[in-house]
């Protein structure tokens, strides 16, 4: 079971209490958007082992569509499939899939390092060596554009980070994606948008990116995908998120 994975132990808590960590989501907003979510239920999963994984739940209310989004493109049983979860940060996602049986493998190159034994002062950014808290996890720390796989994967996914690169990191991404998936492997990606618009999300920790011209709308982000060689199998985008300054665009891919 996950929790007998951890090097230290956390007190379990009830999916609807809040718990003390400074960055763990508001009852407030957790109800807002539990009254928004496609599936309650799959969001209280998700927020209960994150809970009980890492201590808190993100306080950044778009993380509770995104996260069960992420989950519920995948089948039930998955077994013996390899995932990579680019720019991973600490989120629940790697844990819950390796309790699925999935080989899950993270890969981020954040400065900050995530220390288990002093999880009061985390957030959802950083790097983590999820290895340290789930043997079944490989944790990689490097810049994707950089990055070879010795393997190719079935599932990519990545939760609000290719908007936060420039353009020209961007399409380095997508060649790696194209690259590291198995043929008619599945892309997931979640992307912050300026909200009421379809504006790619141009800041990274709070410095501009790059001219907005150059970085582009989610319409600039689908068509590189396509031209890389990817079949786009839907699209959405997520309006009105509480509490929040961007909306959620949502994409769902397979390699050609």
């Amino acid at each position: 079971m996950l929790l007998q994975k951890l090097k230290s132990s956390l007190t379990i808590m009830n999916t609807e209490a809040r718990t003390n960590h400074p960055h763990d989501i508001g009852p407030a907003d957790l109800e807002a958007m539990y009254a928004l979510a496609p599936d309650p239920q799959l969001l209280r999963n998700v927020v209960a082992a994150s809970r009980n994984v890492l201590g808190f739940f993100p306080a950044h209310n778009p993380r509770a569509l995104e996260y069960p989004w992420i989950i519920a493109q995948l089948p039930e049983d998955p077994r013996s499939w390899r995932l990579l979860d680019v720019g991973a940060g600490v989120n629940v996602l790697p844990f819950m899939l390796a309790d699925r049986g999935v080989a899950v493998v993270t890969l981020d190159n954040h400065p900050a390092t995530r220390d288990p034994d002093d999880r009061r002062n985390w957030n959802e950014w950083g790097f983590l060596d999820y290895s340290l808290l789930d043997s079944r996890i490989q944790s990689v720390r490097i810049a994707y554009e950089s990055w070879r796989s010795s393997e190719p994967f079935e599932v990519i996914y990545s939760v609000s980070v290719i908007e936060h690169v420039p353009r020209a990191t961007r399409l380095a991404w997508i060649d790696n994606f194209k690259s590291q998936l198995k043929a008619s492997g599945l892309l997931l990606l979640t992307v912050d948008l300026v909200r009421d618009t379809n504006l790619l999300w141009n800041l990274c920790e709070g410095k501009t990116v790059e001219d907005p011209a150059v970085h582009g709308e989610f319409s600039t982000l689908i068509d590189e995908l396509r031209q890389t060689g990817f079949d786009i199998a839907h699209t959405d985008i997520q309006r009105s998120v509480p509490n929040c300054r961007v909306d959620i665009g949502y994409i769902r891919a397979t390699l050609k």
